[in-house]
């Protein structure tokens, strides 16, 4: 299969964090793989490919898809071993990371929710367990002679 592009650039990135990545260097190419891996994550979690039917990127990539790319791959980026603390000298300092490696926030799901695609219809059916003469226990309902089913 086809490496898709990223769904933002290593200039947005650059941008994002606040230093330069030089084109050309380790630099750019590690950035350039933060952003395949997070907007792989962004992808899987909302279902959608934003490229059309013959592989080429859509024009319009939504912000929340962008914003999510950019958060995530700046993780990844800038703290690619998932250290939780660090100390040079006196001074120490630690920060919560969630989970080694890429990964999205709940806040990042929820924002990302919007834009899935929905794959279920309207029209489903729930499954039920008929019982003849049940014990007479609180939860059974008649419907019909002789015809219960629990309800919860």
């Amino acid at each position: 299969m086809a490496t898709l592009a990223t769904l933002t650039g290593v200039t947005e990135l650059a941008d994002w964090i606040g230093e330069p990545i030089d084109g050309g260097t380790a630099d750019e190419k590690r950035a350039e793989l933060c952003l395949r891996l997070a907007s792989a994550l962004v992808r899987k979690e909302s279902g959608q490919t934003w490229v059309d039917a013959d592989g080429v990127p859509v024009a319009v990539v939504p912000d929340e898809a962008v914003m999510v790319t950019l958060y995530c791959a700046s993780r990844v980026y800038d703290n690619r071993n998932a250290q939780t603390r660090g100390a040079i000298d006196d001074s120490s300092e630690s920060w919560k990371v969630d989970e080694s490696g890429a990964y999205l926030t709940v806040s990042e799901k929820r924002m990302l929710a919007s834009l899935k695609v929905n794959t279920f219809g309207g029209l489903s059916t729930v499954a039920t367990t008929r019982v003849s003469n049940p014990v007479q226990l609180a939860g059974w309902v008649p419907t019909g002679p002789d015809t219960f089913f629990p309800w919860y």
